[in-house]
């Protein structure tokens, strides 16, 4: 007995279908990073595109003539956010702010710490190039486990 092949494809999502189901999906839920040192967990922020675009023009606009340690400590502020998602850097609106004493403040944090969490954030974010593993690892199931 022959058997017959389902050709049948998924429904193509349309335009409100599509935006509310990536809306009710874990792809711009906030990631996770265990901080061992601390006992603890903190969260790095996934964007959407045009979040993207306010992070760079966030880091462009940055003062070169503080150094490295500003730019890492601003970038830190806009990466690190609640279980929500909201900023824990942010102003009585929840848009991110960074005081002065803020970033003062983040840049005494040790580089262990900051690092984890940038290096999480970049890579959430698609700021880094996956390796070919490491891209289909991710289709493979870190969006569907987020």
């Amino acid at each position: 007995m022959a058997t017959t092949k389902n050709t049948r494809k998924s429904a193509a999502f349309g335009k409100t279908t599509l935006l509310a189901a990536i809306a009710a999906s874990n792809m711009l839920k906030p990631e996770p990073v265990p901080i061992e040192e601390l006992d603890a967990v903190i969260y790095v922020k996934r964007m959407g595109i045009g979040e993207r675009d306010e992070y760079f023009e966030k880091m462009k606009d940055a003062p070169t003539d503080k150094g490295s340690s500003h730019s890492n400590a601003l970038a830190f502020t806009l990466a690190v956010v609640d279980e929500e998602g909201s900023y824990l850097f942010a102003d009585d609106k929840g848009e991110h702010l960074a005081t002065d004493e803020d970033i003062e403040a983040v840049q005494k944090i040790p580089p262990l710490l900051i690092d984890k969490a940038l290096n999480k954030f970049y890579e959430v974010n698609r700021f880094i190039k996956l390796s070919p593993q490491q891209a289909q690892d991710d289709a493979d199931g870190e969006l569907k486990n987020s």
